[in-house]
């Protein structure tokens, strides 16, 4: 499903040289959790964020279902971004003039003039849906700065999963949780694994990492 091979990127600043990813290869399969763990500045953001199309690589290619992300049109990017792979990250991202349910539905790329009346429809529910198992239902006209640390982090987590996106990218998500709420945003994230998604998941968390059925360790850029 995903074929990383031979990404190397290398960030320059003030004249100094620095290589997150050395070389990097790995094969990921439908339906797998993969965690990724290693020390700080080790790559694994870099790593995340190359395979969603976030971060151009200086050498290497990655692949989707046999099609190199890098070598695809702006529109096939942006639907590989905004349909195939969902993001949740430590810091959330949220938009603050906007509220819980307008947060989650501003991820929905399709654009107005190609929805029916019932599709709209299907779109609420879904997220009326997910914000009730998130128990966020309550808050869906709420503004970010009402909500506590666990409530955005479950908010992200919506926004990422809504447009049933094949792999969830999670970059540190339990960073800036309590115990309590890092159990609550991994059980989702479980859930949504256990419901045929892929998951890749970069952590430093060793309660993180046990929910994945294969660890990957970087370290100075290179797979160990």
């Amino acid at each position: 499903m995903l074929k990383v091979k031979g990404i190397t990127k290398t960030y320059t600043k003030n004249g100094s040289s620095f290589t997150a990813l050395d070389d990097v290869s790995l094969n990921v399969v439908k339906g797998e959790f993969v965690a990724i763990v290693g020390p700080s500045g080790s790559g694994k953001s870099t790593f995340l964020h190359t395979v969603g199309g976030l971060i151009r690589p200086d050498a290497g290619q990655i692949f989707y279902k046999g099609k190199d992300i890098y070598a695809l049109n702006n529109r096939e990017a942006n639907r590989y971004r905004g349909k195939s792979v969902g993001f949740v990250f430590q810091q959330f991202h949220l938009m603050p003039y906007l509220t819980v349910y307008e947060n989650v539905k501003m991820a929905d790329t399709e654009t107005a003039d190609n929805k029916t009346a019932d599709k709209k429809t299907a779109i609420k529910k879904d997220i009326e849906g997910f914000l009730k198992k998130c128990s966020l239902l309550p808050l869906r006209n709420k503004y970010p700065s009402e909500l506590s640390v666990g409530e955005k982090q479950r908010t992200a987590f919506v926004r990422a999963i809504i447009s049933k996106p094949e792999i969830l990218l999670a970059d540190e998500p339990t960073g800036n949780l309590d115990p309590e709420n890092s159990r609550i945003l991994m059980s989702l994230i479980a859930d949504f694994h256990k419901n045929g998604g892929t998951v890749l998941l970069v952590t430093h968390q060793s309660e993180t990492s046990k929910y994945a059925s294969r660890e990957i360790t970087l370290h100075s850029g290179k797979i160990l």
